[in-house]
């Protein structure tokens, strides 16, 4: 009687829970009406990849938004816009920032919320077009990009105070104290915690780092949110359930997604497959622009550098290589008109995380069906300085050789995967393993070394491990770089 009353007591609070937050979650269509978007190409294996808009919402509709913002008013702007890139295979992502003052030919629109529309057709600021929805934004994305927009996350000032207070603050370094008076934002010289209010100004600061520019506010929001990733990944207990349900909780009510993200277990499972890209394969790129010369407070595209931006993220073709031995299939270079030089080549791409091989401790499995293949695997992982490597015997027959790896390990696992010569799909987060487990499928019969065979599937494309250079303009971070102290723009702030 005790346990059953247990196990309906716990049911009954999951549910409680999932009920709550699903409730949290406010969603709104992905498509205008009567938009019809192709489907993601699928590779060989049935995978496609993903590509998510961020919108970081200027609205002040609320009261807690009008005083962070410091006036009220209907209507908004897409202060930020990011487009998240997961490959196909999941094995990197690139996050693309378009600077809100590129001018564009702002769509058609209609907002069925507000009961207003735009006949487009009209030149302006791409930061507008989130003043008929956020639909709106996405197709003015996707006729500017080119890229199918599977889905949109939209997040206000309100939302990045919870957000940072929930994940316990983020650490930034700057070059020296300084006060914003635009924004707020007060920093002491070096290392800083910034959550709530002041995480919040550290990404809306316009003249407080670097050039002073907005293009400048754009790094400071790439060197945000890749120390977001690393403090999640490195220090945060995400098995934690009082940790979790905080982060849950402040995540959905944060938003607003489109109607295909609406639902806890949609968010939840966005979340765990963006979790299984390793951090040194997260890129942070900005779109390349140019000044406008009609009105140097604007920007324009500069191409044809960034349709190969565009074409290389349709492509899968990462800017990151995680081993950085990878060679480059950029050859742009810039434009004479705009503020950018030199693409950057493969060999500048940012160091990867450092992983101490001789520490990792990998077991090997063999699922192949002929004898000998884990100790053999093995005793080549031991050769190339994985001493802790150690024979798990036998496994269920598996068809193709895979990684596994548990949460917080993704690293680890891909420096074995890169050892062995395995493809990064081969990369596959596991909760039943405890370490880092090769198992040997039927597709590796022999040999210390895997074969090589391309298992990334799909239509033909770049070389394996190809890497994308990016022009300077791009302002190309690795997330597992730890991107030192931003320089203050010290001729606007106040020390």
């Amino acid at each position: 009687m005790t346990v059953c009353t247990a196990l309906v007591a716990t049911l009954g609070i999951a549910a409680y829970v999932v009920e709550t937050l699903s409730d949290n979650i406010r969603h709104q269509a992905l498509l205008q009406p009567g938009e019809i978007q192709a489907a993601e190409a699928v590779d060989g294996f049935g995978h496609s990849p993903m590509n998510i808009l961020i919108i970081g919402s200027d609205t002040r509709d609320t009261a807690a938004d009008c005083a962070i913002g410091g006036d009220c008013g209907v209507g908004a702007n897409a202060d930020v816009e990011m487009v998240v890139h997961l490959s196909a295979d999941r094995s990197n992502a690139t996050i693309m920032s378009i600077p809100r003052d590129t001018m564009v030919e702002l769509p058609s629109c209609v907002d069925l919320a507000n009961n207003t529309s735009t006949n487009g057709g009209i030149e302006a600021q791409i930061t507008t077009s989130l003043q008929w929805g956020p639909s709106c934004t996405q197709k003015a994305v996707h006729n500017l990009t080119g890229l199918t927009i599977d889905h949109y996350m939209v997040v206000d000032f309100s939302g990045v105070e919870a957000l940072s207070n929930a994940l316990g603050g983020v650490q930034v370094c700057v070059t020296s104290a300084m006060h914003d008076r635009d924004s707020g934002l007060r920093l002491n010289a070096g290392e800083n915690t910034v959550k709530g209010l002041s995480a919040l100004q550290f990404v809306r600061t316009r003249h407080g780092f670097y050039d002073g520019s907005d293009l400048g506010r754009e790094k400071a929001q790439h060197y945000f949110l890749a120390g977001m990733i690393r403090e999640v990944r490195q220090n945060m207990n995400l098995s934690d359930a009082g940790t979790l349900l905080s982060v849950a909780n402040a995540s959905t009510r944060a938003l607003t997604v489109d109607d295909g993200l609406s639902g806890l277990t949609n968010l939840m499972s966005l979340a765990t497959t963006m979790n299984k890209v390793p951090t040194n394969r997260i890129s942070f790129v900005t779109m390349p622009w140019t000044l406008d010369p009609t009105n140097l407070n604007r920007v324009l595209v500069a191409q044809p550098y960034a349709a190969e931006m565009f074409r290389n993220i349709g492509r899968d073709i990462p800017y990151s290589g995680g081993s950085g031995s990878a060679s480059s299939v950029s050859s742009s270079s810039a434009p004479v008109s705009a503020p950018v030089s030199a693409p950057v080549s493969a060999t500048a791409t940012p160091t990867a995380v450092q992983v101490d091989v001789s520490k990792v401790r990998v077991q090997v499995a063999n699922g192949s069906g002929v004898a000998g293949r884990a100790a053999a695997v093995a005793t080549g992982l031991a050769s190339g300085s994985f001493t802790l490597a150690t024979v798990k015997g036998n496994a269920a027959a598996a068809a193709t050789t895979s990684v596994y790896y548990p949460a917080g390990r993704a690293d680890s696992a891909a420096v074995v995967a890169d050892t062995l010569g395995l493809p990064p799909s081969a990369l596959i987060e596991s909760t039943t393993y405890s370490e880092v487990t090769v198992v040997i499928g039927a597709d590796w019969p022999s040999g210390a070394s895997y074969p090589g065979t391309d298992r990334s599937g799909g239509p033909a494309g770049p070389s394996p491990g190809a890497v994308a250079g990016a022009p300077a303009d791009s302002s190309l971070e690795n997330a597992s770089a730890s991107g030192g102290c931003i320089p203050v723009n010290t001729p606007d702030i106040v020390h």
